[in-house]
């Protein structure tokens, strides 16, 4: 898509990118995942509406909701992703327990 000049390219490695950070390092829980979407959504169409489609700006706007995300994850007491065993002191209560 980048070597079409298509102005939207980004859109695609982005959302891979934080879909593979969401749900492979972290282990965001969905709902949270999908308030970032909508946040990320709701960014794209309000650049797309003042004609700014490029990457930098979006990503200023972006980058505060992902930080957000991914801090109330790990503060989180089942917060089983990447550092897990140094980052959530009840880690072992949620793998025992049954959910």
């Amino acid at each position: 898509m980048h070597q079409h000049e298509y102005e939207l390219w980004w859109v695609v490695p982005m959302a891979v990118g934080h879909f593979f950070l969401f749900c492979n390092v972290f282990l965001v829980w969905r709902r949270w995942e999908l308030i970032w979407a909508g946040t990320f959504v709701a960014n794209v169409l309000l650049h797309m509406a003042q004609g700014n489609l490029s990457w930098w700006p979006l990503m200023g706007w972006q980058l505060p909701a992902t930080l957000l995300v991914i801090l109330l994850q790990i503060r989180s007491p089942w917060y089983h992703g990447i550092y897990a065993r140094q980052l959530n002191p009840r880690l072992q209560e949620y793998l025992d327990s049954d959910l």
